[in-house]
């Protein structure tokens, strides 16, 4: 979980009597994206004619359907190169867990205001969607090639501690409506449509009775908590309910009140906020491995983006675009064509009923939301 607006911050910190801007530049540099070689200049832009959105969904299966990986899959080449296998005797999800997982989005500044939102009533087009829109409408597509269940939900203010604190208290309540519940960042994006989550689950040894899964951050002093452990990144949870997974989520959420841990109080506003908290205090009351309570992510699966340095972090799955964050729109467009995605803008519309959540007036905490 890395933010633009806290480096200048961050660069007058100190470790150990070394400035951390330093350390951030060797660690996180980045290499600007380079243009696809693949796409030519563009053409002038036309209207895109909208089709009957409910049709939509035949679109998506007549698009993807031929090209899902199986469940039962034990091996994945990624485009890399990369040969990814599962081992024998991990846990294996072969059933399709369907409308039981969800994919959730939160945001407080989602508005039908505004034209590159998921909620504006006009068609939205390459020029003038946002980043954040684009990592949503990734999500919403994956769930919809796999028959996951999708929310969007406007998340209400924080009055005692920093906005991205929201989303522990989102996933918590989802968990009471769904079993598994999938959530990103909106620069957080799937590689791979055709991958099914079953599937990623199995091979980063997701267990029956796990509660979390997180990637790790890149590893390096200010990604680490106060014993040199790497903190594991907030911008992508996969959480799986159960009584001692709401347990936990309440040890996370209270974590800042300083109650149960005192020296929490400060990650209520101090970067890296929640996910400073869950590193350094509420992690370590958990087995943590393959198939344990905690399922740490490899930061090289599930975190950064092929363009930064450091090659270990390489978001091979999950691609998390600190720093680019209007790249998920290239992303999107580089997949998918003009009248796919108005279709698509159009679908979530036709059920915006169903998919999106308006939770801006509620006050936490959110024991009565509906997710």
């Amino acid at each position: 979980m890395f933010y633009c607006s806290n480096l200048y911050r961050m660069s007058l910190l100190r470790y150990d009597g070394v400035r951390l801007d330093s350390i951030w530049d060797s660690i996180t540099s980045t290499t600007s994206p380079p243009p696809s070689p693949s796409s030519p200049p563009k053409a002038p832009k036309v209207e895109v004619p909208v089709s009957d959105p409910t049709n939509f969904l035949k679109k998506v299966q007549a698009k993807f359907n031929s090209t899902i990986h199986s469940v039962h899959a034990d091996t994945f080449m990624t485009v890399e190169g990369y040969n990814y296998t599962i081992r024998n005797g991990s846990n294996r999800w072969t059933e399709p867990l369907g409308q039981r997982l969800l994919i959730l989005d939160a945001d407080s500044r989602v508005s039908e205001k505004e034209i590159d939102s998921m909620l504006t009533p006009s068609p939205l087009n390459d020029d003038i969607m946002s980043g954040r829109t684009a990592g949503m409408l990734n999500h919403f597509l994956y769930a919809l090639i796999h028959g996951y269940d999708y929310r969007l939900v406007k998340s209400p203010p924080m009055t005692d501690r920093h906005g991205t604190w929201s989303k522990v208290s989102l996933i918590k309540e989802a968990l009471k409506t769904h079993d598994y519940v999938v959530f990103l960042d909106a620069d957080a994006t799937f590689q791979y449509y055709r991958l099914p989550y079953e599937w990623l689950m199995s091979m980063w040894g997701f267990g029956k009775d796990s509660l979390v899964a997180m990637p790790e951050d890149p590893n390096s002093p200010v990604n680490q908590d106060s014993k040199g452990w790497v903190l594991w990144n907030t911008g992508f949870v996969t959480a799986q309910q159960s009584e001692r997974t709401q347990e936990m989520f309440e040890r996370w959420e209270s974590c800042p009140l300083g109650e149960r841990y005192p020296e929490c109080k400060h990650w209520g506003y101090d970067w890296s906020h929640e996910q400073a908290a869950f590193g350094n205090f509420v992690r370590y009351e958990y087995e943590v491995g393959k198939g344990k309570d905690l399922v740490p992510i490899p930061c090289m699966d599930g975190n950064g983006a092929n363009y930064i340095v450091d090659k270990k972090c390489g978001g091979v799955f999950v691609a998390h675009h600190w720093f680019y964050k209007d790249l998920p729109t290239r992303e999107l467009y580089e997949k998918l064509d003009d009248s796919f995605v108005v279709d698509m803008q159009n679908y979530f519309h036709l059920n915006q009923k169903k998919y999106y959540v308006d939770a801006s007036e509620y006050t936490y905490p959110l024991n009565d939301l509906k997710i």
